[in-house]
């Protein structure tokens, strides 16, 4: 991965600098300096080159054609989205990487709320919210608000799916949710409402590591919400603690993990399956003017052995990317029991892409545009991949709107299942448990909770 990292920014650099030499029609503008940057990366890297006409290799006859194409669009975001394949709901353009760099470490802007989006199915246009686990020391924990709180409102507008984004995702200091509760699957607004402050906090990827006796049995329960490669020595001590605690079982809980880093599942992937360490872990595919850059993946040695036979999953449609990679990838060496839902379906993964101006790696001064394309596809050690439409669950269980229950408690509907499985009391075929979000509501996937996967540099 460092040779390909190398290479692209070779290309990347001097394809560029010769380019700008040759006319000075492409960089007259910040926009259209931006615009040949974002236009390079994605003719070069991106994984379905070949199948966007705008990204062909002899679209244009000449630099004055090509510079007529970029000034074609209104900026950045409307050139990208016209490089993007009509099935790729991953890709993105992002116009401040010093934001994007925090977010992948873990530290934003926030009340410390974490929560879930809903429609209703038979209402096109209103949405309301349902938390899903609160940070600790946040303002939201401070404020009283828990998971499975219920809110309709942020500054006394009802959210809807036009506004959603506008009103949640604004980086304001602040901003006041208005509550609700649910009652036989229909959600009544209770007049009240809360006040949540922003501020900035770094959110601790394993939310939850402890030991729980039950059947005789000790099981290993972790939560973990992000693959952060900063955090990684936490996630080695909690495994640690589990190897001490000589567990039997293992529970990993990834329910709302969208993803993150390679390399951290290629270690997380090792803390669980010691014994299987630099075994292939997964394979990369990317397109043809990068094939050379296919590759295998290890399965990173951690010097903890579990001893384990099998592990446990819990999955939510928001387990995507590293989530499901974690869980392929392990399927050759252990057997992996998955309950909760399908997972999201993101068998690819990107490379983030900065505008260098010189073989030094000094970005572009003048914008903050990173280009995030999806660059590859993933399989496991046996091939088995494609799964767009997401890893089916051995046991089926959504989590309920109405008891949705506490994270790590052992009557927590989804980690309570798992526990049944490890006493004998359910069984490996697929159920469905009757338990689940009602069919009235529509689970959201906001563009905020896009799936990420990166890999290892």
């Amino acid at each position: 991965m460092k040779k390909f990292a190398t290479l692209l920014f070779i290309i990347l650099f001097f394809g560029c600098k010769d380019d700008i030499d040759d006319t000075i029609l492409v960089a007259n503008t910040e926009n259209l300096e931006v615009e040949d940057f974002i236009y390079k990366v994605m003719n070069f890297t991106y994984y379905w080159q070949k199948d966007v006409p705008n990204l062909t290799d002899n679209k244009f006859a000449d630099d004055k054609e090509y510079t007529r194409f970029l000034q074609s669009f209104d900026g950045p975001a409307s050139l990208f989205e016209a490089l993007q394949f009509e099935e790729d709901k991953y890709s993105a353009l992002i116009d401040d990487y010093e934001a994007f760099e925090n977010s992948i470490k873990g530290i934003s802007q926030t009340s410390g709320m974490v929560f879930g989006l809903a429609r209703y199915s038979n209402d096109s246009s209103n949405v309301f919210g349902f938390v899903q686990y609160v940070l600790a020391g946040s303002d939201a924990e401070a404020k009283g608000i828990k998971r499975g709180t219920l809110f309709t409102d942020v500054n006394g507008t009802q959210l809807t799916t036009a506004n959603y984004r506008e009103l949640l995702f604004n980086n304001a200091s602040s901003y006041t949710i208005g509550l609700a509760t649910i009652n036989n699957n229909t959600i009544t607004k209770t007049g009240s409402s809360v006040n949540l402050n922003n501020t900035v906090q770094t959110e601790q990827s394993v939310h939850i590591a402890k030991v729980i006796e039950h059947a005789g049995k000790k099981v290993g329960y972790v939560m973990y919400n992000s693959f952060v490669t900063s955090q990684d020595d936490l996630l080695k001590t909690a495994f640690a603690d589990l190897a001490t605690a000589s567990i039997d079982e293992l529970v990993v809980d990834l329910r709302y993990n969208r993803g993150g880093s390679v390399a951290t599942a290629q270690l997380l992937a090792g803390l669980i399956a010691g014994e299987h360490a630099n075994k292939v872990f997964g394979k990369f595919v990317y397109n043809e003017k990068l094939s050379a850059n296919n590759s295998d993946i290890e399965i990173t040695s951690s010097n903890i052995n579990l001893g384990l036979s099998r592990v446990f999953f819990l999955t939510t449609k928001s387990s995507a990317s590293a989530s499901e990679m974690t869980i392929n990838g392990l399927k050759p060496y252990l057997d992996v029991i998955q309950i909760g839902d399908q997972t999201e379906g993101k068998d690819v993964g990107s490379n983030p892409f900065y505008d260098y101006i010189d073989n030094k790696g000094t970005k572009n001064p003048n914008h903050k545009y990173l280009v995030l394309p999806i660059t590859f596809k993933y399989y496991n050690s046996e091939g088995v991949g494609d799964y767009s439409e997401g890893l089916l669950p051995n046991v089926s269980l959504k989590e309920n709107l109405a008891a949705l229950g506490e994270l790590g408690d052992v009557e927590e509907p989804l980690l309570k299942k798992a526990l049944e499985y490890i006493s004998g009391q359910t069984t490996g075929g697929i159920s469905v448990d009757s338990r689940s979000i009602p069919a009235t509501f529509v689970e959201l996937q906001t563009e905020a909770a896009r799936a990420i996967l990166f890999p290892k540099n």
